[in-house]
């Protein structure tokens, strides 16, 4: 995880994934990658519990899961 300072020069944590997400995709394309995501189901626990923590920052990352539905449906889905 990375660092960086705030006015106070007190350390807060930086979401790289969020950053990296809306720095190079709009909310309209993180909202489809979640929406295709979102039903993913497969023969490993592990990995589906990693896919759902994806699927949950890519939500967050644009506003949360009305938000994403929203913009998922403007681009026809």
């Amino acid at each position: 995880m990375t660092r960086e300072t705030d006015s106070n020069d007190a350390p807060r944590p930086k979401n790289t994934l969020t950053d990296a997400l809306r720095e190079n995709l709009s909310p309209h394309a993180v909202a489809v990658v979640a929406s295709y995501l979102h039903p993913v189901l497969t023969k490993d626990a592990g990995v589906d519990r990693e896919i759902h923590w994806l699927v949950e920052q890519l939500a967050e990352a644009v506003g949360g899961w009305d938000q994403q539905n929203r913009l998922a449906e403007e681009v026809g889905l």
